[in-house]
């Protein structure tokens, strides 16, 4: 069902048997025939669940919501891959995406080659390559990825640059920070509060200086000097292990990779087990990155759909 917002999960005698939603202005029910599966993300599945009474008991009865099931560990240990971009302003880069007038006339012209011949410049995927690298060389595996992308890549996108150029992200794949998810109010229509937390364990901001810093020495290499680019001010200031953490702190973004606020597990902070059941509640299984115990160490697209395709033989094993 499409336009529905989904306010809460019905619960009789701590068992899920259908959802509420709202839709075309006023709230209607669905019951289940088996189960509910909850997959509204990691942002949104711990809202949907608290909204239904079941999470850190105090913090709903604050806001006036029944609590059903006191599940502290719904919307905590939240975490991302922290993200920063270093652009470089090549004016003489042509051939990149970017807005000039040289460059519109190339993007038309691509068009008409895409629609025609599925060939020509929009076949890219504007991040043509990356890497994954180690922090130290006393890392196992590695622990900061690199995407690097034909174009000047300002607030991801939502700003519009003049000119051309390319850019480089740098992320953390394992980060220890922690953030949360917490109710606003109690209205099912208003957004969640989202605490990503992000370099709150020390250790992770001085790997991101570190991650800059080894960035900065590949993008110094001939292959990319010999094109005559420049650094924006906004990262090129800062020098310095302060100052680069200080660029840090304002400039580094989600690469949206939310995972974790309704961790697998057995402990007390756990919000569903080994089958993605939910601790405490019969009938109700939550599928998508939120159940991540800890974060992957890349792409979190691939691992959600084998989250779900596992959740399938589970709920064809129950039945």
């Amino acid at each position: 069902m499409t336009g529905a917002q989904v306010t809460r999960i019905l619960l009789e005698d701590r068992r899920a048997v259908g959802v509420e939603y709202f839709k075309g202005g006023a709230l209607h029910s669905e019951r289940a025939t088996h189960e509910v599966l909850l997959s509204a993300g990691a942002l949104l599945s711990p809202q949907v669940l608290m909204l239904s009474g079941i999470g850190n008991g105090a913090h709903l009865q604050r806001l006036g919501i029944d609590v059903v099931h006191d599940l502290s560990g719904v919307g905590e240990h939240l975490h991302d891959h922290p993200d920063v971009v270093t652009v470089v302003d090549g004016p003489g880069l042509n051939d990149s995406f970017g807005l000039s007038l040289k460059g519109a006339m190339r993007l038309l012209n691509g068009i008409f080659e895409w629609k025609s011949r599925r060939t020509g410049m929009l076949t890219t995927n504007f991040a043509e390559a990356g890497g994954f690298l180690k922090s130290s060389a006393a890392q196992a595996v590695p622990d900061l990825q690199l995407h690097f992308v034909i174009g000047k890549l300002v607030d991801h996108g939502r700003k519009t640059v003049w000119g051309h150029g390319y850019s480089c992200h740098v992320c953390l794949l394992q980060p220890k920070s922690r953030g949360r998810i917490t109710l606003a109010s109690a209205d099912a229509l208003a957004a969640p509060q989202i605490d990503p937390a992000f370099f709150a364990d020390p250790d992770d901001l001085q790997k991101m200086i570190g991650a800059v810093k080894t960035m900065r020495q590949i993008l110094a290499q001939p292959a990319l000097t010999q094109l005559g680019g420049t650094e924006l001010a906004y990262s090129a200031n800062a020098q310095t292990d302060e100052q680069i953490a200080a660029y840090i702190r304002d400039y580094a973004d989600t690469i949206y990779h939310p995972v974790g606020s309704c961790r697998m597990g057995s402990g007390p902070m756990d919000v569903v087990d080994a089958q993605l059941r939910v601790h405490g509640i019969q009938g109700l299984r939550v599928v998508d990155a939120s159940i991540m115990p800890r974060i992957v160490s890349g792409n979190t697209n691939a691992p959600v759909i084998m989250i779900a395709e596992k959740a399938v033989d589970l709920i064809r094993a129950a039945r």
